[in-house]
């Protein structure tokens, strides 16, 4: 397969119509938030639970530099969106185009007063500040994370690419125009290109720079799957 129809397998099929392609998005999404999490949050993640659970422990051990206090807070606050994600989910009328429209809201409703906050406070956040930011950074991802689970796109996890990066390397399929090759592929690019993207808005524009390109991520594809889910689809139904 040549790589021009492998891309577009690997963006739009028939089985998910465009949703993989929305889910790249928010795989750019996720690794934005994370590299601003860790450099302005007190060494702390909001979508990858495992690095939490990891500084957790660090911070138990009583290493320096390392707090208990902002991972639990992101975790507890992980939680709570997971669970609001999926009543979300549950409550989309059976239609995985609208169940990701209206996560995209709800992420959107927890994203704007972030980005708002850190734009009037400035690079300089108060311990107060921090924490309801990584609440709220958390409990979005959480609901992310409960898209995920609903829609069940394969290879797009938004988030946990270890095992994205272990099928790229083991199951190579047709080869490396196969379209989900190519997708994990695009998974791995994808994070890659959002920690980058957000490490240096933080580093040469404000954390509010990159909170505010994290909102647009969010409202390009909240509007964009609101005008495709107009219409009905094969993909639309869950699986």
């Amino acid at each position: 397969m040549t790589v021009g129809p492998a891309l577009r397998g690997a963006l739009i099929d028939d089985r998910d119509g465009p949703l993989p392609a929305m889910l790249l998005a928010l795989t750019v999404l996720a690794g934005v938030v994370d590299a601003v999490s860790i450099l302005a949050l007190d060494r702390v993640f909001v979508s990858s639970m495992t690095g939490n659970l990891v500084f957790i422990g660090i911070g138990l051990a009583g290493v320096e530099g390392f707090s208990v206090f902002s991972p639990l807070v992101s975790l507890g606050s992980f939680v709570l969106g997971v669970l609001a994600g999926a009543w979300i989910c549950r409550r989309s009328g059976g239609h995985r185009g609208r169940a990701l429209r209206n996560v995209t809201v709800y992420k959107a409703v927890l994203a704007l007063p972030v980005t708002v906050l850190v734009l009037v406070v400035g690079d300089v956040l108060p311990a107060g500040v921090r924490t309801l930011v990584i609440v709220l950074l958390a409990a979005s991802m959480g609901g992310q994370l409960a898209l995920i689970r609903y829609l069940k796109v394969p290879d797009l996890l938004t988030v946990v690419l270890t095992l994205t990066m272990t099928g790229v390397l083991t199951e190579r399929g047709a080869g490396r125009g196969d379209p989900k090759v190519v997708r994990r592929g695009l998974a791995l690019v994808a994070f890659t290109v959002g920690v980058l993207a957000g490490a240096l808005l933080v580093r040469l524009v404000s954390v509010g720079a990159a909170l505010t390109f994290g909102l647009a991520i969010i409202l390009g594809v909240g509007l964009t799957i609101h005008l495709l889910s107009r219409r009905e689809g094969a993909w639309a139904t869950p699986r």
